[in-house]
C-alpha cells in the first residue's frame, strides 16, 4: 500500500491568505525521502507557487480541495531544467513571441521522472488565477498550469483546471500518458504535447481560450469522447497516428482568446510543424472518425512552407475523416502541399457550409482528394488553382495529386 503524506501534517494551512508554497514541497520531499507515495491536499484552498513532484508520486487533491496560484510572480521557479521544445531558445522566435529566459515554470513541475500522477475527487480544482507577467510571453502571459517534461507513465484524472496564465498543461517529451475526466476552462491551451509519444485521452471537457491541442512530433495518441470549445483551433497538430472518435467539436469558444479579445473558432485542424526543432518524420495516419463538428471559420489550414502558421518543417501526407457531421463552416478552408504529395480524405460524411465566402474549400495539385459517400447538404464549391467544381447531394470522387 502507498504511503500517505498529508500536507496539513507539514504545517500548510488552508483558506490562508498565506502562500503555501514550502510546507506543500516539505510533504513532496519527504514523500520523495521514503520512495514516493501519496501528497494529500485535503479540502479548502491552498496558495502556491511552483512545486516539483519526483517518480513514484500521486498528487491528490481530495473532494473540494483548491491549489491557486500565487499572484505574485516571485513565487514561481523554472528548476533550470531544459525542455524538448527548442524553439523557445530560437532568437527569431523569443524575439517574435517575446519569450522570457525563465519561460518553462509552472505551478505544478515534473522533470525526467517516472511514474507521477494528478488525481482529482469531485470539485478538486487548480486555478492559475491569470497570474499577469508584464515580461512573459506576449507581454501578459504568466506561468504555465502543469509541466511535465521527458516524464514517462502518467495519470492524470479527475480534477478541473481554470484560468490558465499560460497552457494550461505542458506535456513535452514524455511518453505513457492517460488523461481521464479532466476539465479545462479559460485560459490558453489545454493540452501541449511536443514530442510525446503513446498518449491516450478519455472523457475530457475542454472549454479554452486558445489551442484544445497543440504540438509537433507527437506520435500514437488517441483522443475519444471528449467536448472541445476554443476560441482558437481544435488542434494545432502534427506527428504520425493521431486519432479523435467520438469526440464533440463546438464553437465559437465559451471564454475568450485573451490576446484577440475574440470568441470564434479559427479552424478545426491547423497543422505545426516549427522549423527550430528536430522532427524526423512527415506528419501521416491522423484520422477524425465519428466526430461532430459545429461552427468555425475553417475546418482546416494546411499550406506548407507557410512560415507564418509555422508549417514549413516536416510535411503532412495524409488527414482523413470519415463517418462525420460537419455544419457551420464559414470561410475557406485551406489545404495545399505546396509541391509536397498529401492526401486528404472525406468518407461518409455529411457536410453543411455556411459560407461567408463563396469557396468551402482551396486545393492545389499537390492534393489528391477522396470524397467517398459525402454528403453536401448545400451547394459547396472547393478551388483547385483555377478550377471550380460545385458539389450537391451525395458525391464520391477522386481528385488526384499530379
Amino acid at each position: 500500500m502507498e504511503k500517505s503524506f498529508l500536507i496539513t501534517d507539514f504545517k500548510a494551512m488552508p483558506d490562508s491568505q498565506k502562500v503555501q508554497t514550502k510546507e506543500i514541497q516539505a510533504c513532496i520531499d519527504a514523500c520523495h525521502l521514503a520512495g514516493g507515495g501519496e501528497i494529500i491536499i485535503p479540502a479548502g484552498t491552498f496558495i502556491i507557487g511552483s512545486i516539483r513532484l519526483y517518480s513514484n508520486m500521486t498528487l491528490r487533491l481530495k473532494s473540494n480541495a483548491i491549489l491557486k496560484g500565487s499572484k505574485n510572480l516571485e513565487d514561481y521557479r523554472d528548476f533550470h531544467i531544459p525542455t524538448t521544445i527548442k524553439y523557445l531558445y530560437d532568437p527569431e522566435y523569443i524575439r517574435e513571441w517575446n519569450l522570457p529566459p525563465y519561460y518553462f515554470y509552472a505551478m505544478i513541475c515534473a522533470f525526467q521522472e517516472e511514474n507521477i500522477a494528478i488525481i482529482g475527487e469531485i470539485g478538486s480544482v487548480i486555478d492559475g488565477q491569470d497570474v499577469f507577467d508584464p515580461n512573459g510571453e506576449e507581454k501578459f502571459r504568466g506561468p504555465m498550469g502543469v509541466i511535465l517534461s521527458q516524464v514517462k507513465n502518467v495519470d492524470l484524472s479527475g480534477y478541473t483546471f481554470k484560468n490558465s496564465s499560460n497552457w494550461s498543461h505542458t506535456i513535452d517529451g514524455c511518453e505513457k500518458i492517460r488523461i481521464k475526466d479532466v476539465s479545462i476552462k479559460a485560459g490558453h491551451d489545454g493540452f501541449n504535447l511536443h514530442h510525446s509519444t503513446y498518449i491516450h485521452i478519455s472523457n475530457c471537457s475542454l472549454e479554452t481560450g486558445d489551442d484544445c491541442f497543440a504540438g509537433y512530433d507527437v506520435h500514437g495518441l488517441e483522443v475519444t469522447h471528449c467536448y472541445l470549445n476554443t476560441a482558437c483551433n481544435g488542434m494545432r497538430l502534427g506527428g504520425t497516428n493521431l486519432s479523435f472518435s467520438h469526440c464533440n467539436f463546438n464553437g465559437p469558444g465559451r471564454y475568450p482568446h485573451l490576446s484577440e479579445d475574440s470568441y470564434h473558432t479559427h479552424a478545426i485542424f491547423k497543422y505545426y510543424s516549427v522549423l527550430p526543432d528536430t522532427i524526423l518524420e512527415d506528419s501521416e495516419k491522423i484520422l477524425f472518425d465519428s466526430c461532430v463538428i459545429y461552427s468555425a471559420d475553417k475546418l482546416f489550414s494546411y499550406s506548407f512552407g507557410d512560415k507564418e502558421l509555422h508549417q514549413v518543417n516536416r510535411p503532412l501526407r495524409e488527414l482523413t475523416m470519415e463517418n462525420m457531421k460537419i455544419s457551420g463552416i464559414r470561410k475557406t478552408s485551406i489545404f495545399k502541399g505546396n509541391g509536397e504529395k498529401v492526401t486528404l480524405t472525406l468518407k461518409n460524411v455529411q457536410l453543411s457550409f455556411d459560407e461567408e465566402e463563396p469557396i468551402f474549400l482551396e486545393i492545389d495539385d499537390s492534393v489528391t482528394l477522396v470524397l467517398d459517400h459525402v454528403f453536401f447538404k448545400t451547394p459547396t464549391k472547393i478551388r483547385n488553382l483555377n478550377q471550380e467544381l460545385t458539389f450537391s447531394g451525395e458525391t464520391t470522387l477522386i481528385v488526384e495529386n499530379k
